[in-house]
């Protein structure tokens, strides 16, 4: 079988059986890239000016970009050609600690941003005391694990509340308005993760 070889930077050695399975590859990683950055096919296409079509095609691996077209890619959304490339069975990626950053009321830090390949992601979050964030229903059928580190965790899915102390967990369908709380002197600490599987 024919053995198409990749750049020597790609350093995993990687290779692929033939041209469809390399135009697979590019298409879930570009989308993964896409919708780890938030950008939608319209930013993407006016941001490397190769058409919207185009570049649905090549997420849905219907088509295999040339070079010149993949580099406009890479260079529109700040994504190496490597990355693109490089086979989802060997991808390995370490998140380093960082600081939390506030997002929506919560101290917030994404570890895994939505990946195409496992329909997930997976933050870390705090909620300081007597403190309440509402959440919006999510159309999708949506679910949400959450394991609690420290603290005790409140959550209120329309007009029912369930308390969750440190080492438990709670997972929930999320198309229903559901609220984060605190309701506790001490801070919450707790890991989410969203699975877009259905």
């Amino acid at each position: 079988m024919e053995k198409i070889y990749m750049p020597d930077d790609l350093d995993s050695g990687e290779k692929f059986a033939n041209t469809e399975e390399m135009t697979r590859i590019i298409g879930i990683n570009l989308k993964r890239a896409r919708l780890e950055r938030g950008f939608s096919l319209d930013e993407v296409s006016s941001r490397s000016t190769v058409s919207k079509s185009m570049l649905s095609d090549i997420e849905r691996g219907r088509k295999c970009p040339t070079v010149a077209i993949l580099y406009k890619i890479c260079e529109g959304i700040h994504v190496s050609m490597p990355s693109l490339l490089k086979s989802p069975e060997k991808f390995v990626e370490v998140v380093k600690a960082k600081k939390m950053v506030k997002h929506g009321g919560l101290d917030l830090q994404y570890l895994f941003r939505y990946d195409i390949n496992t329909s997930m992601e997976i933050h870390k979050f705090k909620i300081a005391p007597h403190t309440s964030v509402p959440a919006e229903s999510h159309v999708e059928r949506i679910w949400e694990y959450i394991m609690v580190i420290d603290g005790t965790f409140t959550l209120v899915l329309d007009d029912d509340s369930y308390s969750i102390k440190k080492g438990e967990a709670i997972r929930f369908l999320a198309n229903r308005k559901h609220t984060y709380a605190n309701e506790t002197d001490d801070d919450v600490l707790a890991y989410n993760i969203v699975y877009y599987g259905g």
